[in-house]
């Protein structure tokens, strides 16, 4: 292909463009954007972008962007993770030079009116998945003035758990007719998904550094044999003791880092201590100068209890990462590992979802335990976790050992050879389609079985599985919903109308599924009065609390204890579990859950917590938002019921899970700089309100010192000022 530069697609894209991708750095375009400029998707059409990791997917969305805001409209950049979303709106606040107002909404779940009113500001939004959703289930006025939706991730369409947040996603903007821009790496079926979204679709294999795809097996004496292409090795097997301390004693000797996946914690963490003293071996002064500022900065940014679990490992130029972790953890290890002062990194592949860590050497475990037994991945994940071998401005090629834990060759050929398996709606599932139908209805897109039909026949689960069967499902959904009482319905002339109750919208706005809404419900109606522990079991019950982390050793060893409670009534009982036994609420992990924010709100230390529960920093930080998320709807869903001493219990509880505290320590943390540790030294010492900072400033300067000290006064006098 021949070369060519910016100012060849002046005809093409407006000057402004042009100029901003100059002072950006770009030269000209890589074949895969060059092909999606020619499909003329800056005149509104929608395409699908499947094309290798790093070969210009994301310029091909920011132009989109760009575009929508000069021709006078809004565009939306959507992705799966937050740390994803943050680095993209880093990115794209470059054009406010240019006059575009760039915005970013992450927040999971709920979106406040204030939060939707003042986006309608923006000309360009990036926002996760589940806040867009959200959004556009509130249908604010400016939706009409959103040009483009760039979908980032989009084989994600696929995922169990969150795919059909993308297929309603995509299915809104069908309807509204606003320009889709699928982007993704791995789709085994793109034509059926372009064809599903009206779109062009442009595929190619380009990528910007040559990826070697190595063969690779566990002999019977225990050795690797490795088969190198001949621009590597000349072709010739290379046999080795160990490939993974192979890869680590090239790697720092010749400057690289190796990046290896496996899929569980626990084996991603003994990873790291196997390899932890063959890097260390290889350092030099300047890596331990630089790993030593680095253990230097995790000790101020990290809590304790995680710090001291990395520390050792951190000194020797090695790491873990998985979402047992801090976010904090996870950010100082990635740009750590993106610097290349952390050499060799094992992962779970939660980091392979576009997070931007490129690796000259990426090591792939292809198998996991699931239900006891020993699975092989797809070859759609395999695809994902090799596109992180070779980044441009870092190597000059990347190499994948394919596959460690293998027993032959051929079982390495089937990934390199494969096609990524077809995509798949996940909307069908009674979970997904309860949310979603519940949603139509609340948000007023169709009210009649007919307007529900036609709104859910633009999905890509009604291409896929015929009208047929998605209308058998809906009026299975639909009797439930009616049951749930978060709809009702009524016959006029040959027609049943559907509306929303105030249960129902409540539930659709909190963005929780109708089970857990229901769940709540039947929960707080049972007791006239409740323990704090009471509520937060209700709330691990529910659905929207299923993808937390909990360990059958403390399903275990807990289990005496749950039920010395459910004897006192301090948790909900069984029989509410068996209410919704065929939809596989658990109890007893409702009551572990329950437990460890009882803990959290009566400040138990964070690291007894940890270790009483046998969870990690990331478990407890992911319990807490969750918590405070969950309980916030309980206490909406209450108000809305009239339950209004259920209500005034929730709210306050909804607090105590946000900062982790008593009760008499909630005004005391609202003060900035003061956390749940601080203000218990206050209390303890007879400093118990603002207005007792204020007054007694020498007392808190001595407790905090003559800096923070100082500063938690002059923060309260502000909010005593304030009002």
């Amino acid at each position: 292909m021949e070369a060519s530069t910016l100012d060849d697609y002046r005809n093409v894209l407006r000057d402004i463009i042009i100029d901003g991708l100059k002072e950006k750095g770009y030269l000209g375009f890589t074949p895969p954007q060059v092909e999606a400029l020619k499909t003329g998707f800056l005149r509104g059409g929608n395409i699908v972008v499947c094309a290798p990791t790093a070969s210009g997917k994301t310029l091909i969305g920011e132009i989109a962007l760009v575009n929508a805001f000069l021709n006078g409209f809004k565009g939306i950049y959507t992705t799966p993770l937050k740390a994803l979303a943050y680095e993209k709106y880093t990115e794209f606040s470059f054009w406010e030079k240019y006059g575009a107002k760039v915005a970013i909404s992450m927040g999971d779940y709920e979106v406040t009116e204030e939060e939707v009113k003042r986006l309608g500001q923006y000309d360009i939004i990036v926002a996760t998945y589940e806040r867009l959703d959200s959004i556009l289930r509130r249908r604010p006025p400016w939706i009409k003035n959103v040009g483009v939706i760039v979908i980032d991730e989009l084989h994600m369409l696929g995922d169990e758990s969150r795919g059909h947040i993308v297929e309603m996603i995509a299915t809104r903007a069908k309807i509204l007719g606003i320009q889709v821009i699928g982007l993704s790496a791995t789709i085994g079926n793109p034509d059926e998904i372009a064809t599903w979204l009206n779109a062009k679709l442009v595929k190619s294999s380009w990528r910007p550094v040559q990826l070697y795809e190595v063969p690779t097996y566990k002999a019977g004496d225990g050795s690797f044999v490795m088969f190198f292409p001949k621009e590597l090795n000349g072709g010739s097997p290379v046999m080795v003791d160990d490939v993974t301390r192979y890869w680590i004693e090239r790697a720092v000797k010749e400057g690289f880092n190796v990046l290896e996946f496996k899929y569980s914690r626990k084996g991603v963490e003994e990873l790291a201590e196997e390899y932890k003293d063959v890097v260390c071996n290889y350092l030099n002064s300047d890596d331990k100068k630089r790993l030593e500022l680095l253990v230097q900065e995790m000790k101020t940014e990290l809590p304790d209890f995680e710090y001291e679990k990395l520390e050792h490992l951190i000194r020797c130029g090695v790491s873990y990462h998985h979402a047992g972790l801090t976010p904090e953890a996870r950010r100082v290890i990635e740009k750590a590992f993106r610097d290349r002062i952390i050499k060799y990194l094992s992962a779970t592949p939660t980091l392979a979802m576009g997070v931007n860590l490129p690796a000259r050497v990426v090591i792939i475990n292809s198998y996991y335990y699931s239900g006891g037994r020993r699975e092989k991945i797809s070859v759609l994940e395999y695809k994902q976790l090799a596109g992180r071998a070779g980044r441009p401005q870092y190597d000059p090629y990347g190499i994948v050992i394919v596959a460690k834990d293998i027993r032959n060759v051929k079982e390495a050929e089937y990934y390199i050879r494969g096609i990524p398996e077809p995509i798949n709606s996940t909307l069908l599932s009674e979970s997904a389609l309860r949310r979603h139908v519940l949603a139509v209805i609340a948000s007023g897109e169709a009210s009649t079985l007919n307007d529900i039909m036609v709104f859910f026949s633009n999905t890509f689960a009604a291409m896929k599985m015929g009208r047929d069967i998605l209308s058998k499902k809906i009026s299975k959904i639909l009797e439930l919903l009616e049951e749930l009482n978060m709809v009702r319905s009524r016959r006029i002339a040959n027609t049943s109308l559907y509306e929303a109750t105030k249960l129902g919208t409540v539930t659709s706005m909190l963005y929780i599924d109708p089970l857990t809404a229901a769940i709540i419900v039947e929960g707080l109606r049972r007791v006239e009065k409740a323990s704090e522990l009471y509520y937060l079991s209700l709330i691990g019950m529910t659905p929207d609390f299923s993808d937390v982390n909990i360990g059958r050793g403390a399903r275990k060893a807990y289990y005496d204890l749950i039920e010395s409670y459910a004897l006192s009534k301090q948790l909900p009982d069984e029989e509410l579990e068996q209410m919704f036994a065929d939809r596989k609420i658990d109890w007893v992990r409702g009551a572990i859950i329950g437990l460890i924010l009882t803990d959290w709100v009566n400040e138990v230390p964070e690291r007894r917590i940890i270790e009483k529960y046998g969870i990690e920093a990331g478990d407890l930080r992911v319990i807490k938002e969750n918590g405070e998320w969950l309980a916030y709807s309980a206490a909406v869903i209450a108000n809305t019921l009239n339950m209004q001493s259920h209500s005034k219990e929730l709210f306050k509880l909804v607090e105590r899970v946000e900062q982790g505290v008593k009760e008499d320590a909630l005004e005391l943390v609202k003060i900035r700089y003061v956390g749940r540790v601080r203000a218990r030294i206050m209390i303890n010492n007879g400093i118990r309100n603002i207005e007792d900072v204020i007054n007694k400033e020498h007392l808190v300067v001595r407790l905090f010192g003559d800096g923070w000290g100082k500063k938690i006064v002059e923060e309260a006098r502000k909010m005593r000022n304030r009002g």
